[in-house]
């Protein structure tokens, strides 16, 4: 198992105040800077609560108390703690004021305040937000291994975050101060940011990462056993926060108070009498008749297994169709150990030459089910080594859920050139393989792992708001939540074309669902029923008057009983009740 991983002590160098004499003040650069620290203290709330965040202010006012920095214009906003929204607010109510620093003398404050706060063991960072525009005359006060020799000394990470991309600018049009920064940042391998790519690096909340931990089995081909290990392609994101259910308590003597409610679960019988867990005893009811199951019968009635990873055996790679690829994450097998490399890559070989996959049962852990897999043979990504890919497989019990329609009769039906441009259209829907750092269509962007999920960031933002703005309304969700589903532009365009020479050559017809028109059927036949039954109705009711008059004139009395057709029933109904 690797080590557990430890807790990040950050401290955020901000500057609020002026880097030269006789300067302005920049308050849309404090607006960016709040806006950093902000998102980064709420992912440490949701996502890493057991980290500690300090923050160190440049350019404070001297009128402040003492701090541990020692220095003037340089001074602590809160000792280190855990992300609060007490902090936030804080860091949100900074103002900008007329006081120089520099960040050279800030770095030292940072180091001591560090080694007073920071006590427990812990990976330490310092990020730093400023313009980096100080006078020559301060920074050639300084020297960058003095600089890069004490924050190595506590083992600090630098993190710089500035104005300008400095790595598209030629080192001569560097300012003093961003020169001195560059140096430093190359002794102690720090980083550098702009203020733009920052923001946007902080904006979603994504899974902190963490060392995958290695499944070891050996897997069986016959009589040979290869050792090797299994690593998670895709890590599981970290769900969402569970709600819990609040109630406020009032007392004479006590003000109002929120306290959590415990659910107690409470086992009643068909006499809604409760009886305690003790009294429970487990089963099923079949056929009227209770079986109970204790835990040794548990134990019994579940089939022991062993881990293992046993090949049955191989077929063609068009055999196991994307349809039945059935689990939901990835595993790459790779060879355990050098000595284990030859066989286990000749192996890949083969299964490349033969253009097969393997097919596999797994069972992960001791007594747990058996599964299928499928191994894929990767040989031809040159960034990642030759492995075998581990895509989970259904059982035929389980394939009827998951088999889709047949379309190879619906594609009969197509021309040649319906057929083609259907090919095209799905060809311009794929995403570009090529990554430009300055353009929305980024190709690693849409790897497994690098895009936000927007349900689950629109849910932290709706927390947030929540907790800093408890009175007020929740805001709409943001644009930049929305624009996670957009499709690119440049997608967009290309696929205009097609799209339009799809819609010239098939005719889209709107079609009433069966159900509104099997409604719309029996309306109208129940319609035209009733038309018809009343038709009858005012026939026979003329024909009825006609006879009444008939017989009117021919007895000079209604006569309905005294002459009545042969085919009319006379059983009188009224005799029924005398019964």
């Amino acid at each position: 198992m690797p080590p557990k991983k430890l807790k990040e002590s950050l401290i955020f160098l901000v500057n609020i105040g002026v880097v030269r004499h006789g300067t302005q003040n920049n308050s849309d650069l404090l607006d960016k800077a709040k806006f950093i620290l902000k998102h980064v203290i709420q992912k440490k709330i949701f996502l890493r609560p057991q980290d500690e965040v300090g923050v160190i202010l440049m350019g404070s006012d001297s009128s402040t108390s003492d701090s541990v920095t020692g220095l003037d214009n340089v001074k602590e906003l809160c000792s280190m703690q855990v992300g609060n929204w007490d902090l936030i607010e804080s860091i949100d109510k900074l103002q900008t004021t007329d006081q120089s620093s520099s960040w050279m003398e800030a770095i030292y404050a940072a180091v001591e305040y560090i080694k007073h706060e920071c006590v427990d063991k812990s990976e330490r960072k310092i990020m730093l937000l400023s313009d980096f525009n100080e006078d020559e005359d301060i920074v050639s006060q300084f020297q960058a291994d003095d600089i890069a020799k004490t924050l190595s000394s506590e083992e600090i990470l630098l993190i710089a975050v500035g104005k300008r991309p400095l790595d598209n600018i030629h080192e001569d049009f560097y300012t003093a101060s961003e020169a001195l920064l560059q140096n430093v940042l190359a002794e102690i391998n720090g980083q550098y940011r702009t203020f733009k790519h920052a923001m946007s690096e902080v904006r979603f909340y994504r899974q902190p990462s963490t060392k995958p931990m290695p499944w070891r089995c050996e897997m069986e081909l016959g009589d040979f056993r290869i050792p090797i290990i299994g690593i998670s392609k895709m890590p599981k994101e970290s769900g969402l926060p569970k709600m819990q259910l609040i109630a406020k308590t009032t007392a004479a003597d006590m003000s109002e108070e929120q306290v959590p409610i415990k659910n107690v679960a409470q086992w009643t019988d068909k006499n809604r009498t409760v009886h305690t867990e003790e009294d429970i005893i487990r089963g099923f009811l079949y056929g009227g008749k209770t079986i109970s199951v204790s835990e040794d019968c548990k134990k019994t009635m579940n089939p022991e297994t062993e881990k293992c990873y046993k090949i049955h055996g191989f077929t063609a790679r068009e055999n196991v169709p994307m349809e039945y690829w059935l689990s939901d994450g990835t595993y790459v097998i790779v060879p355990a150990h050098e000595l284990v490399s030859p066989p286990f890559y000749s192996l890949v070989q083969a299964m490349v030459e033969k253009n097969v996959v393997a097919i596999v049962e797994k069972i992960f852990r001791k007594n747990s089910e058996a599964n299928m897999v499928a191994l894929f043979p990767s040989v031809d990504d040159p960034n990642e080594p030759w492995c075998l890919v581990e895509i989970g497989l259904p059982f035929e019990r389980d394939y009827r859920a998951i088999a889709q329609r047949p379309l190879k009769f619906l594609m009969k039906q197509l021309s040649e050139e319906q057929s083609d441009a259907v090919d095209d259209l799905l060809a311009s829907l794929e995403l570009p393989e090529g990554a430009d750092e300055n353009s929305f269509v980024d190709g690693d962007r849409y790897l497994p792992g690098c895009m936000p999920d927007p349900g689950a960031q629109h849910m932290w933002d709706m927390l947030s708001a929540r907790a800093l703005h408890p009175d007020q309304p929740l805001p709409p969700i943001a644009e930049d939540v929305k624009d996670l589903l957009e499709q690119p532009e440049s997608v967009r365009e290309e696929c205009k074309p097609a799209a339009d020479r799809i819609k010239d050559l098939f005719n889209l017809e709107k079609k009433i669902p069966l159900k509104s028109r099997r409604r719309r059927k029996l309306g109208e036949d129940d319609a035209t029923l009733n038309q018809d039954d009343t038709h009858a109705d005012d026939v026979a009711q003329s024909s009825k008057e006609q006879e009444t008059d008939t017989r009117k004139d021919n007895n000079g009395v209604s006569g309905d009983k005294a002459s009545l057709p042969d085919d009319v029933c006379d059983f009188d109904f009224e005799e029924i009740a005398d019964i």
